[in-house]
């Protein structure tokens, strides 16, 4: 089997992986392929969190003898039983099975390598690093998390050409157009949970949920240190238990009482005196609850907070054609040392442009 044809068939397992998106978290998105006689004769999919692994769900899904085939896979087979689902790796053993490729090695110390030698200790041919790098970037929420155990932080911003995300300061303003928002929305529907603070509450009253796009919503996160959101606001109005807010601990308990009575859960930690609360501390509490990744998305105060503490992996700017003199910046300013420039492309009248963070 030439080089191209196992690009093409881990290109294959990648566009099935994707059909997994916004439902395995914080499980990894994986595709597989199985081959003979060059021919696909079964494909799977990990398409939800407790289901069956891609691989397993191939090898089920096969209608012909799968002797002396070939497994194409784009994250390594799982070995370990800490977890809902038994192991991949006995399962290609028994299958007859003769060769596996992998584009990735799994990082979680769990696996990490161990599903690879028992393949091979068994007389299993096993290549890998195929397309290696488009791999680790459809896995890039899974990475960062096994890795650092806190999500993966994205901060979108929608703004005017001279980089205000607001008309006038206190004002809500529709920046961008309809593209950008079918955008955003799809976004949404791929990321754990969409995070803003209290003050776009409050000025924007937004829903954050997913109605340009088919997808599930997102969990909705408040950063509010003083709970000082409105109760009243749309976004506390459905799925309520997929909405929380993160506090200080030193608000009065009324305070945390009117938000619990709505069934909104809090999650408190430890602030300055002012309610302001660390965003080390925050990412590390998300972690724990297993977020693996954050599409944030306002205001000026959050993205400047994320920004100056480094604590992102990507800015989206969707720069609408129009100019706000009055309005409030996104940042106040952005250092193109700390910025890597991934993608420029037009989204009907808007442009979006996608940075990676360099550190």
């Amino acid at each position: 089997m030439n080089k191209n044809n196992n690009e093409y068939y881990i290109k294959k397992c990648f566009e099935l992986a994707k059909k997994g998106e916004g439902y395995v978290s914080p499980n990894p998105l994986v595709g597989a392929v199985i081959v003979k006689n060059g021919k696909i004769i079964s494909e799977g999919w990990h398409e939800k969190y407790g289901f069956l692994h891609a691989e397993a769900s191939a090898i089920y899904n096969a209608k012909e003898d799968l002797t002396g085939s070939t497994l194409y896979c784009n994250l390594e087979p799982c070995c370990h039983t800490n977890k809902k689902t038994p192991p991949c790796v006995p399962l290609i053993i028994k299958s007859g099975i003769k060769r596996v490729v992998i584009s990735n090695i799994d990082p979680n110390p769990e696996v990490n390598g161990k599903g690879i030698e028992q393949l091979r200790a068994t007389g299993i041919e096993v290549e890998v690093g195929v397309s290696e790098e488009e791999g680790k970037f459809l896995n890039k929420f899974f990475f960062k998390f096994i890795k650092e155990k806190i999500p993966y932080v994205t901060l979108k911003v929608a703004q005017s050409t001279d980089g205000k995300i607001t008309e006038e300061i206190g004002k809500r303003t529709q920046i961008t157009g309809q593209q950008s928002q079918i955008f955003v929305h799809e976004q949404r529907s791929k990321y754990d949970a969409v995070f803003v603070g209290a003050g776009t509450v409050n000025i924007d009253n937004p829903s954050l949920d997913v109605r340009f796009t088919k997808g599930r919503n997102p969990l909705r996160i408040i950063i509010d240190g003083k709970l000082n959101a409105n109760i009243n606001s749309r976004i506390f109005e459905k799925e309520k238990e997929r909405t929380w807010v993160i506090t200080s601990l030193l608000n009065s308990s009324d305070k945390k009482d009117n938000f619990k009575k709505l069934g909104i859960k809090l999650l408190e930690l430890p602030s300055d005196k002012n309610g302001v609360i660390d965003l080390k501390t925050v990412l590390k509490k998300l972690g724990e609850e297993e977020i693996t990744s954050l599409f944030v998305e306002g205001g000026a105060q959050v993205f400047n907070q994320f920004y100056e503490e480094n604590l992102f992996d990507e800015i989206i700017i969707l720069k609408a054609p129009s100019i706000f003199p009055k309005g409030l910046n996104a940042f106040a300013s952005l250092d193109e040392k700390k910025l890597k420039l991934i993608e420029v492309e037009k989204l009907g009248v808007d442009e979006k442009i996608v940075y990676f963070n360099s550190k």
